[in-house]
């Protein structure tokens, strides 16, 4: 028979945090849960493969845009799906706050479960948005800016954890999934802000040409024949007058 979950104050907020489920055994439905959050990660890392394979040919010929982007969303993978899969199988050793933990529908951590479908779906999208952003006919880019942006600032959300206790109260292997996640997080919202800004130079640079040789054009092409009938129609009414 299982007893109570035990809980402790924060070390840094005046909160309680679990530090024990005393469970004999893991729960079905938290098993299930963990399933899920495994096959929503693969599903994830095939989407990945399948866009990625999409533009590969007309992505730009650098390694940032080839290489370190699609590493960083595929380490991002890795990270989120590990972190998420652990905290729910072992709650306490994330010291987890007893708000988030507490059943409210169907099972204890139902909340981080719940949280990571919008979350993986925002990441679905950001994938396809940022590499289609990298490629040789993407311009414009600000849809992608705002999507990665909310995507990163929610994964960010797993750093929330060194709010209430600090990392040498975790193990090595909490660390490496919480910090983990949050470090390729941010690190994919500065790359996101650099591939903006590069789009959006190169849509200046080419505005500016096309506007150049506009202006060029006009001046070496004579005037069309409905504008020298404009110019002769103007100067007969000014000479019935």
């Amino acid at each position: 028979m299982n007893s109570e979950p035990i809980f402790r104050r924060s070390t840094f907020r005046n909160e309680d945090v679990l530090i024990s489920e005393s469970l004999k055994h893991l729960p079905l439905i938290r098993i299930i849960m963990i399933i899920i959050c495994i096959i929503i990660g693969i599903g994830t890392l095939i989407n990945l493969i399948l866009i990625y394979n999409k533009y590969k040919l007309i992505l730009k010929h650098n390694i940032f845009h080839r290489i370190i982007i699609p590493l960083i969303l595929f380490l991002n993978i890795i990270f989120h799906v590990s972190h998420y899969v652990h905290n729910i199988y072992d709650p306490a050793m994330y010291f987890e706050p007893k708000k988030l933990y507490l059943k409210i529908f169907f099972s204890e951590m139902e909340k981080t479960f719940l949280f990571n479908f919008p979350l993986s779906i925002l990441f679905l999208i950001s994938t396809w948005k940022l590499l289609l952003s990298c490629t040789n006919e993407q311009i414009q880019s600000f849809h992608m800016l705002i999507i990665v942006t909310l995507y990163s600032l929610m994964s960010m959300i797993s750093g929330g954890h060194y709010l209430y206790e600090p990392p040498t109260n975790f193990s090595f292997l909490c660390n490496i999934t919480i910090a983990g996640e949050t470090i390729i997080a941010f690190l994919l919202f500065i790359m996101a802000i650099f591939v903006y800004q590069s789009n959006l130079n190169k849509s200046i640079d080419f505005t500016y040409t096309r506007l150049t040789q506009n202006d060029k054009s006009e001046l070496n092409i004579p005037m069309s024949v409905n504008q020298q009938r404009q110019i002769k129609s103007k100067l007969s009414d000014n000479e019935s007058m």
